[in-house]
Order: C-alpha cells, then sequence, then structure tokens
C-alpha cells in the first residue's frame, strides 16, 4: 500500500495523555510512522521523548503561522482556539495517507490490516465517530448540510485522509465566512465545525471506518461501556477490546479532563502507567489518578462525544 503514518496534536501541557497515547501506539505498532504536530511552543518534554518512541516533531514554521492567523481570526480573543487550527497541518505533513488520532486517544489494536482497507477504500476522508451536536448548533443549518451536501458531521478527534486534500486557501475561504458561520456553529469547538464545512463544501466522498470495515464499533468515545477490562490487556494480544461485541480501535477521551473522574480511567492507566521511569514515579501517577477514590464520567453521557 501507499506510504502511511500517524499524527497527533500534541505539547508539554498534555503530557499525560501524550504518554499514555504513545504507550499504546508503540504497543501495538512499535515501527508505524509518527509525526507529533506542536501545538503552541512548548515541546521540550516532548520533544526529549522523540528519541525512546521513535517520533518527529514537524517543523513548518510558514504552515504554522498561516493556521495560528486563521485560528486569530476567528476566535479573536482564545489563544487556545487560535492554536488548534495546526491540526490542518496533518494535510501538509510527509506521509501520503495518513491516520490522525488526538492525544486524549489510547490505540487498541494493530493499525496496518485496518489502515489498508482503509485506504483501499477509496475515500477522500473516513471518520471514526460522530459528533453532531459539536458540528452544526443551528438545526435547520444542519439540516440543509445533511440534505444538499451529504454532511456526515463526523468528530475530527480521528480520520483517515491524504496528503493535500485541505488545503490553506480553502480554509481561508471558510474563515472569510466566519460571521455568518459563528452563528450556526457551535461555541467554543474551534476547529471541529471548520473542518466538517470545508469537507462538506468539496463534495468529497466521505465514509465512516465501520462502513468499510462492518466489524468495528460505531463510535470511540470513552463514556460507554467495554467488554473486557483493561488488566486483560497485560499480555498483548490476549484479549481484542469490544463493546458490544465489536472492535473498538481506539478509545477517546473527548470532553473529559485528565483525572480521576474519567471513564473507563482502567484503560488509560494501564498505558500511562507504563510510561513510569521509575516505581516512585508509577506511585505518583497511581496517586494522582486515583486519590478520590472510585472514578466517576466528568461529564453525562449524551450519545456523541464533545470535541
Amino acid at each position: 500500500m501507499a506510504r502511511w503514518g500517524v499524527y497527533c496534536l500534541a505539547n508539554d501541557a498534555v503530557l499525560d495523555w501524550t504518554l499514555a497515547f504513545l504507550e499504546s501506539l508503540r504497543a501495538y505498532n512499535p515501527s508505524t510512522g509518527l509525526v507529533v504536530i506542536p501545538f503552541d511552543d512548548r515541546v521540550d518534554r516532548l520533544g526529549a521523548l522523540a528519541s525512546t518512541y521513535d517520533f518527529a516533531l514537524l517543523d513548518l514554521p510558514e504552515l504554522f503561522n498561516a493556521l495560528d492567523g486563521i485560528g486569530r481570526a476567528i476566535y479573536p480573543t482564545a489563544h487556545r482556539g487560535e492554536k488548534m487550527f495546526r491540526k490542518f497541518a496533518a494535510f501538509y505533513g510527509p506521509f501520503e495517507h495518513f491516520l490522525f488520532l488526538d492525544a486524549d486517544i489510547v490505540v487498541l489494536l494493530a493499525l496496518e490490516p485496518l489502515m489498508r482497507r482503509l485506504v483501499e477504500g477509496c475515500a477522500d476522508f473516513i471518520f471514526f465517530d460522530t459528533a453532531p451536536g459539536w458540528v452544526y448548533a443551528d438545526p435547520v443549518f444542519r439540516q440543509t448540510m445533511q440534505r444538499e451536501h451529504g454532511s456526515r458531521l463526523f468528530s475530527n478527534g480521528a480520520f483517515v485522509s491524504r496528503r493535500g486534500f485541505i488545503g490553506v486557501d480553502e480554509l481561508s475561504a471558510a474563515c472569510d465566512e466566519r460571521d455568518r458561520l459563528k452563528q450556526v456553529f457551535p461555541q467554543w469547538v474551534y476547529d471541529q465545525p471548520y473542518m466538517n464545512y470545508v469537507v462538506d463544501m468539496k463534495g468529497a466522498k466521505l465514509a465512516a471506518s465501520y462502513d468499510i470495515a462492518p466489524e468495528l464499533f460505531p463510535g470511540i468515545w470513552a463514556a460507554g461501556p467495554v467488554d473486557v477490562s483493561a488488566s486483560q490487556l497485560r499480555r498483548l494480544g490476549a484479549s481484542q477490546v469490544t463493546r458490544d461485541g465489536k472492535t473498538l480501535p481506539f478509545l477517546h477521551w473527548a470532553g473529559f479532563r485528565c483525572d480521576y473522574r474519567m471513564p473507563n480511567l482502567d484503560f488509560f492507566l494501564h498505558f500511562r502507567l507504563q510510561a513510569a521511569q521509575s516505581w516512585m514515579e508509577r506511585m505518583r501517577c497511581r496517586y494522582r489518578f486515583r486519590q478520590r477514590g472510585r472514578p466517576r464520567a466528568a461529564a453525562a453521557s449524551t450519545g456523541s462525544p464533545k470535541p
């Protein structure tokens, strides 16, 4: 198959999330190409992990400046909103085809067989979950986009696409419509509605991962039951992680803080603790995530992930 790899957007501020992500990815995919897009300049601690987890930091300063400028124009008072548009740098990176994963995700399987099937599906953009209320907030506009443009209302925390599919010029054109779009987009969701809008307006061929691979569960949000416990992951390959009998390729904690209230916390801790360099670090990490007792959900389940 064509050359492919994984992108992630991260910085030192989300190091707990990123360490769990890196451990999970390398547990099942030790040689898969990985490039981390720096969310901002705070990447000293993250960069020090590059040799351990075999990844490169994407270095495209002119592109980052352009994307930050678009984010600043849309969200002039929100620094986080400005930087979130760096996710679009994945369309300019070294991989011909790629899988993008948010840092608050753990990988639960070997990716090569799945990526082969997804890329051979010949879709321009493949998603793993939907987020209807976090894409187009206005119901009339949402119905119009679905009817006239085939909108799938995807979550862009995990997706497969190809280099060059979305350009800065297309994102800039959407930015020029920001005054109108802000009336129909949800507030403080940043890049997700804009990515949906650009993809929808292109008339691209969209597909859900579970349309191409029916054995996959239609969603990856962590706020739901799983059929196996994290303890069964102690021997890699001993158990497939499933929900309602279908495979979960990832768990995504969209909308949750990285703390003891996370749903399915044991899956996160399984990988986060593997990144600890000493028993003391493991003990401290375990205490931080267990200090208030049994974990509980930080957000009520609505049936669709928060961005």
